[in-house]
């Protein structure tokens, strides 16, 4: 093997482990369920894996909160401003999604 057939190899294996450490710490970023709160109590949880359409009734009136492929996000909420509507669909831990003045709060753990 001539020295730039080395180089090649190394540089190649590199981009490699690389592209798998950056894949794998994306993958484990992925929350795996939703914790929804209602004016700070439990109103239930949810796996991201599972689609469905969650009615959760708080202080003024009804949200509906969907799951679909992997993602979570507020469909219709009662509230003026619409903000936690416009927060959009959420997959990763930590992800919030808040309707303050209906006091209904969406976590993905």
């Amino acid at each position: 093997m001539k020295r730039g057939d080395i180089i090649f190899i190394v540089v190649c294996a590199v981009l490699i482990a690389g592209a798998f450490i950056f894949f794998k710490s994306i993958s484990a970023n992925t929350g795996r369920e939703v914790v929804i709160e209602e004016a700070n109590e439990v109103f239930g949880t949810y796996s991201l894996s599972k689609d469905r359409v969650i009615e959760v009734t708080g202080i003024l009136g009804v949200s509906t909160v969907v799951i679909e492929k992997g993602e979570v996000y507020m469909k219709d909420s009662p509230c003026p401003n619409k903000v936690c509507i416009d927060m959009g669909r959420k997959s990763k831990k930590g992800d919030t999604i808040i309707c303050i003045p209906n006091r209904i709060y969406i976590t993905i753990k």
